[in-house]
């Protein structure tokens, strides 16, 4: 009976090995165990669940299913990576990722940054001269020149490819004639100027003089007076160095002239021209009026600084 009922058990064993290895010969138990799992031979049935009528079977070893189950995750991560790699989807997908279009705009955007500070702290330099220009302050003077003109690497360079350049040709002798003629009438022009009386060549404004300088009270300018919406000139020709409004002059331009020289309009009612616009001597720069606390009424406060 202990011997049936082993052999009971192990035929058991046999045939349930057997159905799951799905051969049609009895396999020894001592084989079987033997057997590597991956090698083995399954079959999955699908029945309807009504009828137990068999619908789908799927025969193989664990390894050919292991070895399709890799192939599809390898296949699913590759569409992924390419899906995310080369298509807009990685902007949201990817954190922190940000476009080349939107990088490109913040690299322009931070160049412009950069130069609109360093043009913002050489105007806030140049306004600080200003104020200590107009209290007579001969460095900062020095400082609107130095502004104006280029560097002196640069104005060495020129002159050394200048020094370099021998045997000039026939344009280049008929160009340096021309420059030498230039320069014969900017002296006679510069010696004519410094025989005029009055340093400039054009009145800023036709009409009269109400009130003189006087530094004992800090009045560094005189005072003109026109009817009401005349025209205010430039005394000569230059560059406008300052062209906006202050709570004490009111709308106020400066322009810079050459040899050093800074002619200053104060108590305008509008302005005709720009910081950084040329002017020509008796151009119109703005209209007589009465802006700004420190006015008594319409007229033109000048100041003329060499």
């Amino acid at each position: 009976g202990g011997s049936t009922s082993g052999a009971s058990t192990g035929k058991g064993q046999i045939y349930w090995l057997w159905g799951l290895v799905g051969g049609e010969t009895f396999v020894p138990v001592a084989d079987i165990r033997n057997m590597s799992m991956w090698k083995h031979r399954l079959r999955v049935t699908v029945f309807d669940e009504n009828s137990f009528s068999e619908i789908r079977v799927f025969r193989g070893t664990p390894r050919n299913w292991a070895s399709w189950l890799a192939l599809v995750v390898v296949l699913m991560v590759g569409v992924t990576y390419l899906a995310v790699a080369f298509t807009p989807l990685r902007q949201w997908v990817v954190p922190g990722y940000v476009a080349e279009s939107t990088r490109a705009d913040m690299r322009e955007t931070r160049s412009m940054a950069d130069s609109l500070s360093a043009l913002l702290l050489r105007q806030e330099m140049s306004l600080l001269a200003i104020r200590h220009s107009l209290a007579g302050d001969s460095a900062a003077m020095a400082f609107l020149q130095n502004a104006s003109e280029p560097p002196s690497t640069a104005r060495e360079d020129l002159k050394a490819k200048n020094t370099l350049k021998t045997g000039a040709g026939e344009g280049e002798m008929v160009l340096r004639s021309q420059i030498a003629l230039e320069d014969r009438f900017a002296l006679q022009r510069k010696s004519s100027e410094q025989n005029n009386p009055i340093g400039f060549p054009y009145l800023p404004l036709v009409g009269g003089i109400s009130s003189g300088m006087d530094l004992g009270i800090g009045h560094l300018g005189i005072d003109l007076v026109a009817a009401e919406g005349s025209a205010i000139q430039a005394v000569d020709d230059g560059s406008v160095l300052f062209s906006g409004y202050t709570v004490e002059t009111g709308y106020t331009m400066l322009v810079q002239h050459r040899g050093e020289r800074v002619s200053v309009y104060k108590h305008c009612a509008s302005l005709l021209k720009q910081q950084g616009d040329l002017v020509s001597g008796g151009e119109a720069l703005a209209l007589i009026g009465n802006t700004g606390e420190l006015t008594t009424g319409p007229h033109l406060h000048f100041e003329w600084w060499v």
